[in-house]
């Protein structure tokens, strides 16, 4: 038994030996940092050499020399390009955490329906930690042959165990008789559930996993933000299976060191329940709501009419003359944005369809009337067909908006079907907004999409399609410049925090994104090449390892209630 006993010392040791040879390194309380090009964002000092940092803020920037005449402290010399720390604005850590353990049957791994149906049927026979087969990223759009499953299809692949099947936009889902039963709906209607409160009621028959399982998901999903460059988050709608979402990202972003900043919208059920406020690690600063839906599944509310084309009526299978639907009334909406104004709170709107803008321009124009504040900055999300006017009006309004451009790198192709030749050429139209003074943002709204922020930055360069085939609108393209200040200075505005973030500048917080390459000479179609090195938030590096979000204690928790199937606890020794 002596043997045993060494071999686990010996083993003991090493994984002791490797932990600490491979901890993140911790920078001094103050310290020079230089790399081999600093983008500071800031318009009157674009580029220095080096940065003094005191703590958690940027005390002086310039060349190196000069900042050792300041202070004679450790020079921290890095290999890449160094940024302000990437903000992302708008984003689900929830969902995407927990999507993140559904089976991928995503365009991104995928290339017809034989392969997804198939991908289907491996997910229904293995083993999973749910009673329910779960798959994400069904996409017609942008996979050519992918008609609508049949409840046959659903039911051949799974007769017994439900399953939900949850389109890339999650504006669409399909369900199996079983999920179907199991939601209390007639599977006589079809699996095909076209709206959000159809889709949530299936969703919320699934078994919810622990509260300790969804958290070690989202302390990963943390730290996988860190690893694509983020420094800081905008949750646009605290959604996901927990009791207590928002509570959930309150504790993870109030640990000592977390990740990345947090900054949270609360849905319409949620605002009762909480304050707006909070600290440089979490905020609640208002709240999401949804005006009209996915452009990709016939949900954004039009001015014309979708195109009648085969991917509209046969793929889509909407009819002629579909236009989308509001999601709320004037009335309604107004009641609403009216009670988060006085209360201080922004209002973060998605809007796709121009009726949808209007609809939001309407409302906040008339809350601004009642009410003036220059402390208060509305935003509209996402603004797939916005028009020059509605441009204009926003920017008069104090109201920012921000783009989801991949939606052209991942369906550009398809984008003149829907919604024609005329509206293909404004889609997404970020150079006329810039041009118009609005302050504009970039965002994935994960995980509709994977984290590749500079992924990002090429599509608002080219606007070009993944397969190369289609340009969107060419002259809408910004400049590398005004791609990164849209994700760094301008982000930091539209969750109200320029004062502090977006910025390399002296005042500001040490938040920094390493790219391991030089973007000032790519290319734009290779820029999604271009990774993230390192992020440092209040001076000090991130720590990405899985020993920084893994908790055993919630672990052994959520497989001792996978286990048991009850809420009852381990007992402990």
């Amino acid at each position: 038994m002596r043997w045993i006993a060494g071999l686990v010392i010996i083993i003991v040791g090493a994984a002791a030996g490797y932990y600490w040879y491979s901890l993140p390194p911790t920078y001094p309380g103050k310290y020079i940092v230089t790399a081999d090009r600093v983008l500071t964002m800031d318009p009157e000092l674009p580029q220095v050499q080096a940065v003094l940092v005191d703590d958690n803020e940027i005390m002086a920037v310039g060349d190196v020399r000069e900042l050792e005449g300041l202070a004679d402290v450790e020079i921290i010399r890095l290999k890449g390009t160094l940024i302000p720390g990437l903000i992302e604005p708008h984003t689900h850590p929830i969902a995407a955490a927990l999507l993140g353990s559904a089976t991928d049957i995503s365009a991104f791994k995928y290339d017809n329906r034989m392969q997804i149906m198939q991908a289907l049927q491996d997910s229904a026979d293995e083993f999973s930690v749910t009673p329910w087969v779960l798959a994400y990223g069904w996409d017609p759009i942008a996979i050519r042959d992918l008609s609508p499953p049949t409840l046959a299809e659903l039911d051949a692949i799974s007769p017994d165990k439900p399953m939900l099947v949850l389109t890339q936009m999650m504006h669409e889902a399909y369900a199996n008789t079983a999920a179907l039963k199991e939601a209390g709906v007639d599977p006589r209607r079809g699996p095909m559930l076209r709206e959000l409160e159809e889709i949530n009621r299936v969703v919320s028959a699934i078994p919810a996993p622990s509260d300790e399982a969804v958290e070690l998901l989202v302390r990963k999903t943390y730290t996988d933000y860190a690893k694509a460059g983020y420094t800081t988050i905008g949750v646009t709608g605290a959604v996901g299976r927990h009791p207590n979402p928002v509570g959930l990202l309150q504790r993870v972003g109030l640990e000592d060191n977390p990740p990345v900043r947090t900054y949270v919208y609360l849905t319409e059920d949620q605002l009762p329940n909480w304050r707006f406020g909070g600290d440089d690690r979490f905020t609640i600063l208002g709240a999401k709501f949804w005006l009209d839906g996915s452009p990709f599944t016939g949900g954004a509310a039009t001015h014309e009419p979708y195109e009648d084309s085969e991917l509209v009526l046969e793929r889509l299978g909407l009819s002629t003359g579909h236009r989308g639907d509001l999601s709320m009334s004037d009335t309604d909406l107004l009641e609403k944005l009216r009670d988060v104004h006085k209360r201080s709170g922004q209002v973060a709107m998605h809007a796709q369809g121009e009726r949808a803008i209007d609809q939001a321009l309407m409302a906040i124009a008339a809350i601004q009337a009642e009410d003036p504040r220059d402390d208060i900055e509305h935003r509209l999300e996402h603004n797939a067909l916005i028009t020059d006017e509605q441009i204009q009006r926003a920017a008069d309004l104090g109201v920012s908006l921000g783009f989801f451009v991949d939606h052209i790198s991942h369906y550009g192709d398809q984008l003149e079907s829907l919604f024609g030749k005329e509206r293909l050429d404004r889609y997404m139209p970020v150079r006329d907004a810039k041009d118009a003074g609005a302050v504009i943002t970039f965002h994935g709204d994960h995980p509709a999409t994977p984290m590749n922020p500079m992924g990002t930055v090429e599509t608002a360069m080219s606007r070009t399609s993944t397969s190369g085939n289609t340009v969107v609108g060419a002259d809408q393209a910004v400049t590398l410049e005004e791609a990164l200040q849209a994700m760094t200075v301008n982000a930091a505005r539209q969750l109200g925090q320029e004062d502090t973030l977006g910025m390399i500048a002296v005042g500001m917080k040490a938040d920094f994104t390493l790219l391991n390459g030089n973007p000032q000479v790519m290319m734009p179609q290779g820029l999604r090449l271009i990774r993230p090195a390192m992020t440092i938030r209040n001076g000090q590096p991130v720590d990405t390892r899985f020993v920084s979000w893994f908790d055993p204690e919630l672990a052994i928790k959520a497989i001792w209630k996978m286990m048991m199937g009850d809420d009852s606890e381990p007992t402990s020794t």
